[in-house]
């Protein structure tokens, strides 16, 4: 009986390591695009990168922006007042953490 449930939960563990496999290889992030990830609550505020205001869902708690690789001026604005006015250069590859003041 132990050598059963043993057998059983080997089984169920090689079964999720495939299925993390395999989720892992069809998320693969576009050649020279990293992403912006801006965390907090977006309700009320204005983001934008090199001037284009950004679309962010304001349910959710992180919006992820990909962007090509490169050199960024972002702006966060709340009631028309700048919060946070920071350069940022975005890797290939990478993600870059802001968060929401």
């Amino acid at each position: 009986m132990k050598k059963l449930l043993l057998i059983s939960l080997v089984t169920v563990f090689l079964i999720s390591a495939c299925s993390v496999a395999k989720y892992n290889e069809t998320s693969v992030m576009k050649a020279d695009y990293g992403i912006l990830r801006l965390v907090g609550n977006a309700e009320g505020r204005t983001v934008s990168v090199d001037g284009n205001v950004l679309s962010l869902d304001p349910k959710k708690q992180v919006n992820n922006i990909e962007l090509k690789t490169g050199t960024y001026t972002l702006e966060i604005k709340r009631d028309g007042k700048v919060e946070l006015a920071q350069r940022l250069f975005i890797s290939n590859g990478q993600a870059n953490e802001v968060k929401l003041p």
